[in-house]
């Protein structure tokens, strides 16, 4: 009967090590394809990956980008529409394809709900922090994208 009370005990502390472990491999899996999808020349492919990888929260937020040219001056621009936000997110996506495709993935890390995921490309490297919702089934939340050479 002890033997039995220790499993149980062990199975109940263990639990949320396993849900943990899980939400990382998700992050993993999903960051790992979302470079797979970047790399592909498909703009449709991209619209699925937004569509079944983002949370809604993430796909109706206009899409802000901030690039710093090499004088030191910023512009940013965004989109207003939900269609317009998967078409910015997919013309986002176009950049990345120019700068990242067929390079590879160097590292993975993740951290809670956040995930770093460093690419290396032609010679440019980006660091993509990926935040991902809170709950199953863990769909991307926010994403940052550092870029450098």
């Amino acid at each position: 009967m002890k033997k039995i009370a220790i499993l149980i005990l062990f199975t109940l502390l263990s639990a949320p090590l396993l849900a943990q472990e899980s939400m990382e491999k998700v992050m993993e899996n999903r960051a790992r394809e979302m470079y797979r999808v970047i790399s592909l020349n498909e703009p449709d492919a991209w619209k699925k990956f937004i569509k079944e990888n983002y949370t809604k929260a993430l796909i109706d937020k206009p899409m802000q980008a901030k690039r710093q040219t090499s004088d030191g001056s910023r512009s940013s621009g965004s989109s207003a529409t939900q269609e317009g936000n998967i078409e910015g997110k997919a013309a986002m996506y176009q950049m990345l394809h120019n700068d990242f495709a067929g390079g590879k993935i160097s590292s993975l890390k993740s951290t809670g709900e956040t995930l770093t995921m460093v690419v290396s490309g032609g010679d440019m490297t980006g660091t993509f922090t990926l935040r991902f919702s809170k709950e199953k089934p863990w769909l991307i939340d926010g994403i940052g994208i550092e870029v450098g050479n």
